[in-house]
C-alpha cells in the first residue's frame, strides 16, 4: 500500500518562506554562503536537534531551549540530520532560485553559491505573517540569528564540523 505524506522538509514553497523568516528576523543584508542558510533553514525546522550541535562553551544553555522543541518532533523514527539534511538541498536550491528569479535574492550571489537578500520589499501580508510565525519561537529565532553571526561555516571548529551536516576537511580556510 503506498502512503502520501507531507513534510515541510521537502516543499521548496515552505523552504521559501523559512527563508524569508530567517532574513526578516536576522536582517541578512550581506552575502552569506548558501550552506550557512541551509544549516539555519534545517535548524529553524527542526530545533529539537540542535542539541546535537557542538556549541562553544557559553552557548550551552541552548540546548534547554532546542530540548523545550522535543515535542514538535515528527511521530516514528526519522534518519540522522544528516540524511535529512542532504536530502532537503534540492528543495532548498529550489527555494533559493525562485527568490533570485523573483529579485528578492541577488542574481550575482546566487551564482556564486551565495545568498544576498535584495532590498525588494516583500508583499506586507507575507512579511506580517514571518513576523507572527517568528514571534512564536523567538528564542530559537535569537539562537539562531547568534549562531549566524559568531560561529564561521567552514574549517575546523565552524558550522559545518560542528554540526556534522557537511564535510569541512577539504574546506579553503
Amino acid at each position: 500500500m503506498t502512503q502520501l505524506t507531507y513534510n515541510e522538509a521537502f516543499d521548496p514553497y515552505h523552504a521559501v518562506f523559512r527563508f524569508l523568516r530567517l532574513h526578516l528576523a536576522c536582517d541578512i543584508g550581506a552575502r552569506l554562503p548558501f550552506d550557512t542558510l541551509r544549516i539555519l533553514d534545517f535548524y529553524l525546522l527542526f530545533p529539537f536537534r540542535l542539541q546535537a550541535m557542538k556549541l562553544f562553551a557559553s552557548d550551552t544553555g541552548w540546548r534547554k531551549v532546542s530540548k523545550s522543541y522535543e515535542d514538535r518532533a515528527p511521530y516514528g523514527a526519522m534518519p540522522e540530520d544528516s540524511t535529512i539534511f542532504a536530502r532537503m538541498e534540492p528543495f532548498q536550491r529550489a527555494a533559493a532560485a525562485s527568490l533570485a528569479h523573483s529579485g528578492h535574492l541577488a542574481p550575482e550571489a546566487w551564482d556564486n553559491n551565495e545568498v544576498q537578500f535584495t532590498p525588494e520589499m516583500l508583499p506586507p501580508a507575507v512579511a506580517e505573517r514571518c513576523s507572527a510565525v517568528n514571534a512564536q519561537m523567538t528564542d530559537i529565532i535569537d539562537i539562531l540569528c547568534q549562531i549566524r553571526a559568531r560561529y564561521p561555516l567552514g574549517g575546523r571548529d565552524g558550522l559545518k564540523d560542528r554540526t556534522g551536516l557537511l564535510e569541512y576537511r577539504y574546506d579553503s580556510v
